[in-house]
């Protein structure tokens, strides 16, 4: 089993960060979808977890990656050039298209799952939000993935 922090669209915010660093620091990874990339510099020396990212449209733009954690394959993106802003199709076409069970993006700000042709697409929200600051909580095991998006309180 392996588990990890999904957070996205930190613009700056690195109180967020550092609020949640002991919990991350309690996970296998941390996951950051873009938008405040160069936030993740000021806990370079901090952070345990094992990181992965990519780049948003405010990073200058970036590729997706593919990862495999405990047998699970996922899709990590911003998903700027996917519209998520509309709709998911564009994304959830190109999880099919990769072999993803699991998409994590960002972009919208606003925390959301969404499980459509047995692909589950997770949006962690944003730690920089007039809404709610959030993020996700991933633990796969075994070829399976369980997932929460979490308030910051």
């Amino acid at each position: 089993m392996k588990t990890a922090i999904v957070i996205s669209d930190t613009h700056g915010n690195i109180s967020a960060i550092e609020k949640i660093l002991p919990l991350i620091n309690e996970n296998d990874y941390l996951i950051h979808l873009g938008d405040g990339l160069n936030d993740l510099r000021c806990f370079s020396r901090d952070i345990k977890a094992n990181v992965f990212s990519v780049a948003g449209n405010c990073d200058g733009g970036g590729e997706d990656e593919i990862l495999e954690i405990e047998k699970v394959k996922i899709l990590i993106t911003h998903g700027d050039k996917y519209g998520v802003k509309s709709s998911l199709y564009k994304l959830l076409m190109r999880a099919k298209e990769v072999g993803a069970s699991v998409v994590f993006y960002g972009h919208t700000h606003q925390n959301d799952i969404t499980i459509a042709d047995g692909i589950t697409l997770v949006n962690p929200g944003a730690l920089n939000s007039f809404i709610e600051r959030t993020y996700c909580y991933a633990i796969f095991h075994d070829g399976k993935c369980t997932v929460k998006n979490v308030p910051i309180r």
